[in-house]
């Protein structure tokens, strides 16, 4: 009996998903789990490279991340500016506009049409545009972050004063392209259940699922005990604001309040691309490392004695705190960090907002080896409940089969 044919799935995608950062890793993750029930390509924006070297260091990521998990691998060139205004009857935000190419809307119908996807399935808000371009496939979308339903969850650079209300005509092109977009797709993924709900509210007929982020539990193993020392430890891709948002708010706010009350405190930012304003706001306070980009944050959360995550802007689930959580570390998180995680507050890790709460948390947790353990052990068995990837990535399989499936077609 002949084995069928496993189902097509093209990516779509902003950026190439090396797994170095959240959303990357996500992709990455739930496409390397189903490899043995569909076969995935990619659709991706070439980085824009500067010269021959990073041209080849391109070449040399893709062939070492991508090409086990992809089969066909297909570029197109970045924009050199925004898109249009309007596309097909719909009024794109600033960001979609950036990533708007009718180069890659070509290639796009092109794929589909010689037969090379059964779904297309595009990554971020930032390419939610396309699901208009094309016919002949089942079409999935992932909104990794619906923060955007708010005014106030929105993480525009201006936080502020009437620099911020002059974001608000921008707020409102998001929340009407999340509506519209939303409707275009045979299924919206989100990764929490108040995502869901946010976007269900904005977009009453988006079919909406909600699939978790997850963390790789055998990758993400604490071995051995942390160091001596106070190390209170961050992760985060910086050029994404809410990262470098947190990281500030860590610098000027709340590392301060800790090391005026516990001198040998550490403040470890680790993660990638560090931004300038980052690394220059780091140098004037003591007790502060900013790593750069690292090629593995395992050992910086092993020698961690507490995880801190006072992440103020956007939605979804954090994967730097399930990385802390499947290594065993205890953890310090922002309610708006916390929220979407199937985590208990006092139990799982400590949850708290404000600088001054957020700094006793700290230093809670530095004073006590007991309750480092507790939330340790008990963050560990949180990630192991509901955040492995292979259930995920199962949970995902099935929705694909279920799009696929002949109207009136008996489940398998």
């Amino acid at each position: 009996m002949s084995t069928p044919a496993r189902p097509r799935v093209l990516m779509l995608t902003p950026w190439a998903p090396y797994p170095y950062d959240g959303g990357s890793k996500r992709i990455h993750s739930l496409c390397r789990m189903l490899g043995d029930r569909f076969r995935f390509s990619l659709l991706t924006f070439q980085s824009k490279a500067s010269g021959i070297a990073e041209i080849a260091e391109d070449l040399r990521r893709e062939h070492a991340e991508l090409r086990p998990v992809f089969e066909n691998i297909h570029w197109v060139e970045r924009p050199a500016g925004p898109g249009p205004a309007v596309f097909d009857g719909l009024e794109l935000p600033d960001d979609a506009r950036r990533f708007y190419s009718a180069a890659m809307a070509e290639k796009l119908r092109a794929l589909v049409d010689a037969g090379e996807a059964d779904i297309v399935h595009a990554e971020f808000e930032l390419m939610a545009a396309y699901g208009r371009g094309f016919s002949g496939a089942a079409k999935v979308l992932t909104q990794h972050d619906m923060g955007g339903a708010s005014f106030f969850g929105s993480y525009f650079r201006e936080m502020s004063g009437w620099g911020k209300l002059a974001r608000v005509p921008e707020w409102r092109r998001r929340v009407r392209f999340a509506a519209a977009t939303g409707a275009d797709y045979d299924r919206v993924v989100v990764t929490t259940e108040p995502d869901r709900r946010a976007l269900r509210r904005l977009s009453a007929r988006a079919t909406v699922s909600a699939i978790a982020t997850g963390v790789d539990l055998d990758y993400f193993r604490r071995i051995e005990p942390p160091g001596p020392g106070v190390r209170l430890v961050f992760l985060g891709h910086y050029p994404h604001f809410p990262n470098e948002d947190a990281a500030l708010h860590l610098l000027r706010d709340i590392f301060p309040r800790v090391r005026k009350r516990e001198p040998r405190a550490e403040l470890i930012l680790a993660g990638s691309d560090p931004t300038e304003v980052l690394k220059a706001a780091a140098e004037n306070v003591a007790g502060v490392r900013v790593t750069g980009t690292v090629p593995d944050v395992r050992p910086y959360l092993s020698d961690a004695t507490v995880f801190v995550a006072p992440v103020r802007l956007g939605r979804g689930i954090k994967g730097k705190i399930l990385e802390a959580f499947a290594m065993g570390v205890p953890v310090v998180a922002s309610s708006r960090a916390a929220s979407g995680l199937d985590a208990e507050a006092g139990r799982d890790l400590l949850v708290a907002d404000g600088a001054a709460r957020f700094a006793d948390a700290v230093l809670r947790l530095v004073q006590s080896e007991t309750l480092r353990l507790e939330l340790g052990e008990n963050g560990r068995r949180a990630a192991l409940r509901s955040y492995d990837w292979r259930t995920l990535a199962a949970r995902l399989g099935d929705l694909y089969d279920e799009l696929l499936r002949p109207a009136g077609a008996p489940a398998r």
